[in-house]
């Protein structure tokens, strides 16, 4: 049942705009007192009266019925002559009803009123003239009409997840449903009504594109997955960004693919994953040594101080393995505690190097480098470079120069006998207090007659300040006697 109100409501059609133009809707308001059920006739979604009803194809459909998405086609009114709005005082005119809501026009010649119904089963690229990603919309959760593979959320199109926004149409990841190719990032390719990639490429990590795969071990790359068909390989995070062999890995030549290692570097979980004695699972995922133990020989072998059982148990030449309080190599000795290696007498251990070398007993004897860093054998003896360092303390130090930074004073260089007289103060060389530096500055002398920073000493500043005093006191006394 129709009211006797008429409304007039203009569409904005597609792509071209309401203004001026000739296709318009004109249909009769609902009552409030009029409401449309199921199976009758309606135009919008807000004609029928249920939660559940929803207008399709002009008729109140229950939607919890409806297994299959389509799109709804939506009737578009045409008139040739508008009646004008109901005056107050004349009488009321009957609305017009249409006979039929079928595609074919039909003609009211009461109200000369033409209704037109148009499908909207458009193509694809048709259809996303009509509305695209961003416009406005309705239904809270439901799919855009004609903008596939969107949702409305506060008021807006948005893209389902799944799919991503590209020039006004929402495209589809990679593994993706999709309809038509076209939705399809370029380089992929559409089967299965999937989105995906060839069988010699692979994803991509942001899974909307496709990538080759490297040309081989040390080439470059953008992604793990180009590296994997070279076996245990990988693409390092940072430059260069080239297929790399992991820790855990070798590379073969003859398959010119990464092979896993086997015992020491092998790949691990936990420390019981590592075959080899004396060995944990680092950090990387690979059997090391443990603390205080060298991989030598393909075996990890006790340090300085650690367990063994025979010499050969030891990391470095020249080791002894004793126990600590047994002074004799005997090994007939029970020992008191358990066997650890160590430097056999008259040798000393290397951490830096992991060996055990000659003790000097003084400076110039034959032996190994033990003069600190900077000791060098020079024919067979340790000893300084002169033109650089010189030996004070035990050790070979740089030469620094007074006046010049220092750390210690043991770096400090003075030329002569000299050398107790100066010191490394306040991060720089100079000379001991009571002396001072001569002319060139490479010697520290004792003044005469003054102390080592040509300043009077203290008493005889004191003995000075006295006299003035003195003096002061004794001139004001006789002036006050002269004029008193």
């Amino acid at each position: 049942m129709w009211s006797s109100s008429v409304t007039v409501l203009l569409l904005l059609i597609c792509w071209h705009g309401c203004a001026g133009h000739p296709l318009v809707i004109c249909f009769q308001e609902q009552s409030y007192d009029d409401v449309t059920v199921h199976g009758e006739e309606c135009l919008v979604h807000q004609d029928c009266d249920g939660d559940n009803l929803r207008c399709v194809n002009q008729r109140c459909t229950d939607a919890a019925a409806q297994t299959a998405k389509s799109l709804q086609d939506v009737a578009i009114q045409t008139s040739q002559s508008l009646e004008k709005p109901h005056v107050e005082g004349s009488p009321a005119k009957a609305p017009p009803v249409p006979k039929t809501r079928d595609a074919e026009t039909n003609t009211d010649t009461a109200a000369a009123t033409k209704r037109v119904q148009i499908s909207t089963k458009r193509a694809a690229k048709e259809c996303e003239r009509c509305r695209k990603f961003g416009d406005p919309c309705v239904e809270e959760g439901v799919e855009c009409p004609e903008v596939p593979y969107t949702v409305c959320r506060m008021g807006q199109c948005h893209c389902r997840e799944g799919y991503y926004h590209k020039e006004g149409r929402c495209m589809a990841e990679l593994g993706e449903y999709v309809h038509d190719g076209q939705y399809c990032e370029p380089g992929t390719q559409f089967s299965n009504r999937r989105c995906t990639c060839r069988n010699d490429q692979f994803y991509d990590n942001n899974m909307r594109t496709c990538l080759k795969s490297a040309l081989g071990i040390n080439t470059s790359c953008t992604q793990q997955s180009q590296c994997s068909p070279y076996g245990a390989a990988y693409c390092p995070s940072v430059s260069p960004k080239r297929c790399t062999c992991h820790p855990y890995a070798r590379y073969d030549e003859a398959t010119e693919l990464c092979v896993a290692k086997d015992g020491y570097e092998a790949y691990c979980e936990r420390d019981g994953d590592c075959a080899l004695a004396n060995a944990r699972c680092s950090t990387e995922k690979t059997c090391v040594c443990k603390p205080s133990y060298y991989y030598v020989n393909e075996r990890c072998k006790a340090a300085n101080g650690g367990e063994c059982e025979t010499a050969a148990d030891c990391a470095f030449e020249e080791a002894v393995c004793q126990s600590p309080s047994v002074q004799s190599e005997d090994e007939s000795v029970e020992p008191a505690e358990p066997k650890r290696c160590s430097c056999g007498k008259g040798h000393y251990y290397q951490s830096s190097g992991n060996r055990c070398l000659k003790e000097a007993e003084q400076y110039g004897d034959e032996c190994s480098p033990l003069l600190g860093e900077l000791g060098q054998c020079i024919e067979d003896q340790c000893q300084c470079d002169e033109n650089e360092h010189h030996f004070k303390d035990g050790k070979c130090n740089m030469k620094i120069a007074l006046d010049a930074r220092c750390s210690k004073t043991s770096e400090c260089f003075v030329d002569g006998d000299d050398q107790d007289n100066v010191e490394c103060r306040n991060s720089a060389c100079q000379c001991k207090f009571d002396y001072s530096p001569d002319v060139e500055r490479q010697k520290c002398i004792r003044p005469s007659g003054k102390n080592s920073s040509d300043r009077p000493s203290a008493l005889k500043v004191i003995t000075l300040l006295l006299t003035s005093a003195a003096v002061l006191i004794t001139g004001s006394a006789l002036r006050d006697a002269y004029y008193g």
